[in-house]
């Protein structure tokens, strides 16, 4: 197994209504004590915490991750699982809110629609998806000027959260295939269902 790196700057940023995901997460996975996070946070991030954050707000990325991070610590446990269930929650509250309508019954239509929302929750990088057959398919991420191994595992976290909105038969797998984080051009996320 590659050893996986991360490259964080101030460019690239994601929306709001993600880190207002994690965040929910972790109030209700803390005892709503979000000041626990506070020690594991620069002063950017805390501020963060101190206003109510809106959905349409950009976020660098690395206050992101950082957030990310201090809920891993915070919770305790194995952190790539947090991430991951991270992701997962955030598939649960934003297609079950605002995003409802974009969620079908039809995973390859969903996946197909999602690919055209990706400049709505990120500034960066590319995606694109691929059915393989009917119960099958692969997404792929690229170009992503920052990037994170939490991010990685909160993506797949969110692919398998959709999945289960979804109410597929399963069994839901979903596994990261190729990582821009292990040095490889792309990340490419193989779902079945």
């Amino acid at each position: 197994m590659k050893e996986k790196r991360e490259r964080l700057g101030a460019v690239a940023a994601v929306k709001g209504t993600m880190i207002s995901a994690h965040l929910a997460w972790a109030k209700e996975n803390t005892g709503d004590d979000l000041e626990a996070l506070k020690p594991h946070l620069d002063q950017e991030c805390v501020n963060l915490l101190t206003r109510r954050l809106l959905a349409t707000e950009w976020v660098l990325f690395r206050h992101f991750i950082q957030i990310d991070r201090a809920i891993a610590k915070v919770v305790g446990g194995v952190q790539e699982k947090v991430f991951w269930t991270l992701g997962q929650y955030s598939a649960e509250v934003n297609l079950g809110g605002v995003y409802k309508s974009f969620v079908s019954a039809n995973p390859h239509r969903f996946f197909d629609q999602m690919v055209l929302l990706h400049s709505r929750f990120q500034n960066f990088g590319q995606s694109s998806y691929e059915k393989l057959s009917e119960r099958s398919a692969r997404m792929r991420l690229e170009g992503y000027t920052e990037y994170s191994p939490a991010f990685c595992l909160s993506s797949g976290g969110y692919y398998e959260g959709a999945l289960k909105l979804m109410k597929v038969i399963g069994p839901i797998v979903v596994q990261e295939t190729s990582c821009q984080c292990a040095g490889d051009k792309v990340c490419l996320y193989d779902l079945s269902w």
